[in-house]
């Protein structure tokens, strides 16, 4: 029988229910875990329900609930040879949050993929673990998108977002020739990522040409980037740095920052850097002092519109989301 939680319930499932929607969902969603189905809670429904692109009702049946993670009914058995769809969330958020989940639940309730999130601890930049920088997550995050891929045969697909897309472009190094995933390269179907720190310089595959390249400097390999769908949102710093900021200098100090001793060191690297000590030369260095203009041009837009968390819902690709296009593009390709 399917699980339905509507107002006035009091059980230990919308205990779990609240407690779910906390934890995925900090910035709208401060429930007392109570098990008590009221106003507060229902209001919470239904402000997920409408990011989650699901009917708003505020009434917790299978479709909310399975989007939550939250499965209490046992599904039909997926069929074998349908291929994983790895997905890799962005910084803070947890594995069952943002484009590429959405983008997989979608397609595998179409029985077209068993979608499969990457449980890594995507943190940083002293959030939510003060001890474990950017860096550190992503490596975890590399670590265990590599055990499902040697453990789980057959076809896949790489789905990331932000962080969790540089997570997908290191692993695609480790599938280049003489590296210890090498042998699965064939069988990759292909990647999708949003708003990647790692996105080429370019058009896209998905028909766009944004400006720059990912923050991170380093880039999808060329051996995989016919494969590769790069959905970039105007004004996503993230995935659309030039060379005329300061951008990268400043990811490059952000991304080993933790409270040990590896990031003092890091930083005492950091400094004595050509780049550094142009910034603390700024009269003597017109060129400089223009980046850091033009850095402050782009973060302060950044900041008022904030593009890097709307793939879900600005229609920025031919009237879609990215997300709705991205589903489109694995199930003609499936």
């Amino acid at each position: 029988m399917a699980v339905i939680l509507r107002a006035d319930d009091n059980n230990d499932l919308v205990r779990l229910l609240q407690a779910r929607l906390n934890r995925d969902y900090p910035l709208h969603s401060r429930l007392k875990v109570d098990g008590v189905y009221g106003p507060r809670t229902e209001a919470v429904v239904r402000e997920f329900q409408r990011r989650a692109g699901l009917a708003i009702d505020g009434v917790a049946g299978p479709a909310t609930l399975g989007r939550l993670g939250l499965n209490f009914d046992q599904p039909p058995p997926l069929p074998t040879n349908l291929p994983f769809f790895y997905t890799a969330s962005g910084t803070w958020a947890t594995p069952f949050v943002g484009p590429p989940f959405d983008t997989g639940w979608q397609l595998e309730r179409r029985g077209l993929v068993r979608n499969q999130p990457v449980g890594y601890p995507a943190a940083g930049f002293l959030y939510p673990n003060p001890f474990m920088s950017y860096n550190e997550s992503v490596a975890l995050g590399v670590a265990e998108l590599t055990r499902l891929i040697l453990m789980n045969a057959g076809g896949f697909y790489l789905c990331g977002y932000s962080q969790g897309a540089e997570v997908v472009v290191r692993v695609l190094r480790l599938m280049l020739p003489g590296q210890p995933l090498a042998h699965r390269a064939a069988d990759l179907r292909g990647a999708i990522q949003f708003g990647s720190p790692c996105r080429p310089p370019g058009p896209t595959r998905v028909g766009n040409n944004p400006p720059g390249a990912g923050i991170a400097g380093f880039y999808t390999p060329e051996e995989f980037r016919s494969r590769t769908y790069d959905f970039v949102v105007d004004g996503d710093m993230y995935a659309t740095t030039t060379e005329e900021t300061l951008l990268q200098l400043g990811y490059e100090a952000l991304t080993p920052l933790e409270l040990e001793l590896p990031f003092a060191l890091e930083i005492l690297t950091l400094i004595q850097r050509n780049e550094f000590l142009e910034l603390l030369n700024l009269a003597y260095a017109p060129e400089t002092f223009a980046k850091v203009v033009r850095t402050a041009i782009v973060v302060g837009d950044f900041l008022a519109r904030n593009p890097h968390i709307h793939y879900h819902d600005w229609r920025s690709f031919n009237g879609q989301t990215a997300v709705e296009r991205a589903v489109g593009i694995v199930a003609s390709r499936v």
